[in-house]
């Protein structure tokens, strides 16, 4: 099965983390952030303070991983344009990132499955979802409704 990329990869991203995601100074973040704002400790693509992160106090960048999210928008619906070059682009990057990072979160989390004991039921309901999440580009109700189906039967599985 083909999947797009599950890792962040922030050469071929536009930084879509560190100016889409709202920050709240506190335990995890030294400052706060709207939505919408470049993060102030980022230059060009590439945050500034990167192997600082945890002494500057941004223990939830090191947390954070959009599992492949950023890079999938950027590349793949932009063609490799940034929001920096093309200010009119953040509008709809942001959009494009909000609902793909879930999906992308999902597929994670299926893949992680594969390493129980599944029934041929629900092996096959994994794949299609892989399958369906892999060429979509934003949730439906249903989709959810179908990986929360899968979550309730995995459950027991996973926790034996």
């Amino acid at each position: 099965m083909d999947l797009p990329d599950l890792k962040s990869d922030c050469m071929n991203c536009a930084a879509l983390c560190c100016v889409s995601l709202v920050l709240d100074k506190g335990k995890m973040f030294a400052i706060d952030k709207e939505a919408g704002r470049p993060c102030p400790n980022l230059g060009g693509h590439l945050c500034t303070i990167h192997d600082d992160l945890k002494d500057r106090g941004f223990q939830g960048c090191i947390n954070y991983e959009c599992a492949g999210a950023g890079q999938r928008v950027t590349q793949m619906r932009f063609n490799g344009e940034s929001w920096r070059d093309a200010p009119e682009l953040l509008p709809a990057m942001m959009r494009d990132f909000a609902n793909l990072r879930p999906l992308h979160e999902r597929m994670t989390m299926l893949v992680a499955a594969e390493k129980y004991p599944l029934t041929d039921e629900l092996e096959q309901m994994r794949q299609k979802m892989l399958r369906k999440l892999a060429r979509s580009w934003a949730d439906t109700p249903q989709m959810s409704a179908d990986f929360d189906a899968f979550l309730e039967k995995l459950r027991p599985i996973a926790q034996t």
